[in-house]
């Protein structure tokens, strides 16, 4: 015969191993080191200084002498507010959603790869005027500076789903 009040027992000290487990889990996984956003932070390719302050809100301000430097620490700071959502939209846009959510985004992918928003991001680059093309430059160099120097310290959306960003490109943007 089942000793109902024991199997009860049983199944509760389960549940909760498991729950406790996966706070745990969970618990790690949240405490990962944020993105620094105070000091200083070493980004290549700069002329001079620049300088970011975020207000009380945590809004950026950018200061710099010169335009490259300025859009390379947009990028950057970009990357460090948003860098998920900066992946979700690069890969809409490029029919690149299946490789990370499966079957089900294949619709919508085969959708915007028919439409070719990817190719016509490509051939726009090589028609961008000289100052355009600096100036997006310098914004991807500050996103993929971003991503380099926090590779192991990744957004949770990434390491949830096991996603690791490519480089980013003009075309991306």
């Amino acid at each position: 015969m089942i000793d109902l009040h024991r199997l009860g027992r049983t199944v509760g000290l389960a549940a909760g191993v498991v729950a406790g487990l996966t706070g745990v889990g969970l618990m790690a996984a949240l405490r990962q080191p944020l993105p620094r956003s105070s000091g200083s932070v070493p980004l290549p390719g700069l002329h001079a200084r620049a300088e970011v302050r975020r207000d009380r809100w945590g809004i950026p301000h950018i200061y710099a002498e010169h335009n490259a430097d300025l859009f390379a620490a947009l990028g950057y700071v970009h990357a460090q507010d948003r860098l998920w959502q900066m992946e979700l939209n690069r890969r809409t846009g490029h029919g690149r959603l299946a490789e990370i959510f499966g079957p089900i985004a294949l619709s919508s992918d085969t959708f915007v790869r028919t439409l070719g928003f990817s190719r016509i991001a490509y051939r726009e680059v090589d028609l961008l005027d000289e100052q355009t093309r600096s100036i997006i430059a310098a914004y991807v160099g500050g996103v993929n500076a971003f991503v380099s120097a926090n590779n192991s310290r990744l957004p949770l959306e990434f390491r949830i789903l096991g996603v690791t960003p490519r480089p980013w490109e003009l075309a991306d943007i």
